[in-house]
């Protein structure tokens, strides 16, 4: 314990870095993708058009099974695009060098009044307005997962696993602290730890939280989690002790969840005197008890077994659980 409070200082003071963003959300701290699969909002909801905006800077019409999402799907016509500044833009520019029933030829330049992660609206200039409203049929999951009592000082396995469902298709990521032989280890958790929290246990040993999120949620807790793969595998983690390598990811990624809007409730674990979780805490149960903080401030949100097994029968399937 001694090495743990010797790094606590410099700890705090990284912790107050990284701490939550504002209260008042503002669109400069919301950074844009266009890429994607979108289509015209109020359009036809039966049927809708479907576009999808490359990253090489084309828009295709899609046309196909389920409009455009099956696997026969066809593009009926492309045109370019740019923006003025991708991650935050104020315009974007639409050229057709050949017209089509799709686009009409020539150039047009918008105005971008409003985006978030799931929508942007244009302005033409007519002055009319026209609202755009992400397109995807994939399935979004941050799961916030514990278990105490394993390791010597009671602790144990905490971890934040990212789920992405695309039809047949499912992928999981999930970075923290794992047992090896009744050991604490920090790295990508392994499929037959991650596993075991696929399902509520309903045991006070165990917590979980289980949220859908957007697609732009999971790209940026992708992203926080594969930084903390390449720090495990380049030898660089922050501190010698991985508990507090691990509180620092869980904060990120969490906190990650409100950067474009007030998406969850979250708590401030930032060791100032309205912080009850740090206080006279071992570092290695702060991630645990902060989980079960995060489940009763988004009860509400949480997805239960029941609802997340349907949309997960792929996956259960292959873990065998089912």
């Amino acid at each position: 314990m001694k090495r743990i409070y010797f790094f606590l200082p410099a700890f705090v003071f990284i912790l107050l870095c990284l701490a939550a963003p504002p209260k008042a959300y503002s669109q400069t701290a919301c950074q844009f993708n266009i890429v994607g699969i979108w289509q015209v909002d109020g359009a036809n909801t039966s049927s809708p058009v479907l576009y999808r905006f490359a990253s090489d800077g084309t828009i295709s019409r899609l046309s196909g099974p389920v409009a455009g999402h099956g696997k026969e799907v066809s593009e009926t016509a492309i045109a370019t695009y740019t923006l003025d500044e991708p991650k935050a833009p104020k315009a974007i520019q639409f050229q057709v060098k050949k017209g089509s029933e799709a686009f009409s030829q020539g150039t047009i330049s918008m105005a971008i009044k409003a985006y978030d992660e799931n929508s942007f609206t244009c302005t033409k200039p007519d002055n009319s307005s026209t609202r755009w409203v992400r397109a995807d049929d994939s399935r979004y999951y941050l799961v916030l997962a514990g278990r105490k009592g394993m390791f010597y000082d009671r602790s144990g396995p905490t971890f934040p696993m990212l789920v992405k469902l695309d039809g047949d298709k499912t992928q999981v990521d999930a970075v923290g602290i794992y047992s090896v032989r009744g050991t604490a280890n920090f790295g990508t958790i392994p499929s037959e730890t991650y596993r075991e929290f696929m399902k509520e246990s309903g045991n006070p040993s165990d917590v979980l939280l289980r949220l859908e999120i957007s697609g732009g949620q999971y790209e940026r807790g992708l992203q926080i989690l594969r930084t903390w793969e390449r720090r495990v595998r380049e030898g660089t983690l922050l501190y010698p002790d991985i508990s507090m390598d691990n509180i620092l990811l869980v904060k990120q990624i969490t906190e990650s969840l409100n950067q474009c809007a007030e998406r969850v409730k979250l708590y401030n674990l930032d060791w100032g005197v309205d912080d009850k979780i740090s206080d006279n805490t071992n570092p290695t149960h702060i991630p645990f008890l902060y989980f079960q903080e995060l489940r009763r401030l988004n009860q509400a949100l949480h997805v239960g077994d029941e609802k997340f097994h349907h949309s997960a029968h792929n996956l259960l399937k292959t873990l065998g659980q089912q």
